[in-house]
C-alpha cells in the first residue's frame, strides 16, 4: 500500500455561456494533454494552444523533468536521494531541489505548529508491517512499540548544513509523499508558464491552474466525497493550487480505523475530518498544509487563516 493520499481531485466541465466572438476564440484553442505516472500515481496536465504541434517538445521536456525529480524524491527508487538519506542517515551535496523541498517542509512545520512532520516514516512503516498480513486485525501496534518508534521521529532532529543533510538520531527516515507531488506539480506549471502557455491545468497528485480556462472562466475542480462516489464541492482556480487529504486515501484496515494520516505527536492514525482541502498560491504549500492540518482543530485552523489571508481551507 502506498503511503501517498488518494488523488481526490478531478477537473469538471461547465457549459458555455459566452458571446460568439469568445466562442470563436475558444475554438481556435486546442487542448494538448499529457497523461502518465508520477510518484506512483496517475497524473496529467492539459494546456490549450493555437499551435498544438509545437507543444510536443514542451511535453517531452516536462516528462523528462518529472522523471528527473522522481530520482530525487521517490521512496521506491532505492537510488533516489531520499532513499540514500534514509539508508545512510546522511546525504552529502544534496540537490538544490531536495534542499528547496526541505525548506518548504520547515515552513509548513512552523506554520502548523509541528503538525506537518515528514519524519513520521518510521511510524508509517510500523503500521504497514503490523498490518502486512491482515487488514482484518482489530488492534494496532502496541503502545510500547509506538512510543519506541516516536523516539526515532522529530523534525528538529533533521540537520541541514550547507548542502549536507543528516539525521541527528538513529533509525530515522523521511517521507516526502506529503509535499513532493505538490512540488513536481509546481515545477511542471513553471515550465509551461515560462514557455508562454497561459491556459494550463496541471494535475500530478495535486492540482495547479496557470491562468484561466480558455472559455474565459476559472478552472472548475471537483473535490470527491469520502466514498469516492461523487463530488462534494466544486472550487474555482485561477493562478492557484488545491490539494486534498483524507483518511480514506490509504488505509491499513478494511474498516478504515487505521490509515496513513498518522499524528506526528501521538503516533496514532488520526484526523478530525473526512477530508480537508487547501487552496494556496502553490501546490507545494497546498500539499503540505492539507496533510498537516488534517490533525488540526477549528481553532488552530482559524489561527492559520488569520496569519495567511491568501489561503482557503475546506473541511468535510
Amino acid at each position: 500500500m502506498q503511503r501517498r493520499r488518494f488523488i481526490q481531485i478531478a477537473a469538471t466541465a461547465a457549459g458555455l455561456s459566452f458571446c460568439p466572438n469568445i466562442l470563436r476564440a475558444h475554438h481556435q484553442m486546442k487542448p494538448v494533454r499529457w497523461q502518465g505516472y508520477t510518484m506512483g500515481a496517475v497524473g496529467q496536465f492539459t494546456l490549450y494552444t493555437e499551435q498544438p504541434e509545437k507543444a510536443q517538445n514542451i511535453l517531452k521536456q516536462c516528462f523528462a523533468e518529472i522523471q528527473r525529480l522522481e530520482k530525487i524524491f521517490s521512496l521506491y527508487d532505492h537510488q533516489s536521494e531520499l532513499s540514500r538519506l534514509n539508508r545512510d542517515g546522511q546525504l552529502l551535496e544534496a540537490s538544490p531541489e531536495l534542499l528547496e523541498v526541505l525548506a518548504a517542509c520547515n515552513k509548513a512545520h512552523r506554520l502548523t505548529a509541528g503538525l506537518f512532520d515528514p519524519t513520521i516514516q518510521p511510524l508509517y512503516k510500523l503500521y504497514a508491517q503490523h498490518f502486512a498480513n491482515s487488514a482484518e486485525l482489530s488492534s494496532g501496534p502496541t503502545e510500547q512499540s509506538i512510543a519506541e518508534t516516536l523516539s526515532h521521529t522529530g523534525w528538529k532532529k533533521l540537520s541541514i548544513n550547507n548542502h549536507n543533510v543528516r539525521f541527528e538520531a538513529p533509525q530515522m527516515s523521511l517521507t516526502l509523499n506529503g509535499i513532493a507531488q505538490g512540488y513536481i506539480t509546481d515545477r511542471i506549471s513553471e515550465i509551461l508558464e515560462a514557455a508562454g502557455y497561459t491556459n494550463v491545468l496541471v494535475e500530478l497528485g495535486e492540482t495547479r491552474a496557470i491562468g484561466s480556462h480558455p472559455e474565459h472562466r476559472p478552472w472548475q475542480i471537483g473535490i470527491q466525497n469520502s466514498q469516492r462516489s461523487g463530488i462534494q464541492k466544486i472550487v474555482e482556480l485561477e493562478n492557484q493550487a488545491v490539494a486534498t487529504s483524507g483518511s480514506y486515501g490509504s488505509q491499513f484496515t478494511a474498516d478504515g480505523r487505521y490509515h496513513h494520516l498518522i499524528h506526528p505527536q501521538t503516533g496514532h492514525p488520526s484526523t478530525n475530518y473526512q477530508s480537508l482541502s487547501v487552496l494556496a498560491p502553490t501546490a507545494t504549500e497546498a500539499d503540505a498544509l492539507s496533510t498537516g492540518l488534517s490533525f488540526a482543530n477549528g481553532q488552530e485552523i482559524g489561527r492559520i487563516l488569520q496569519q495567511r489571508r491568501d489561503l482557503k481551507i475546506i473541511t468535510a
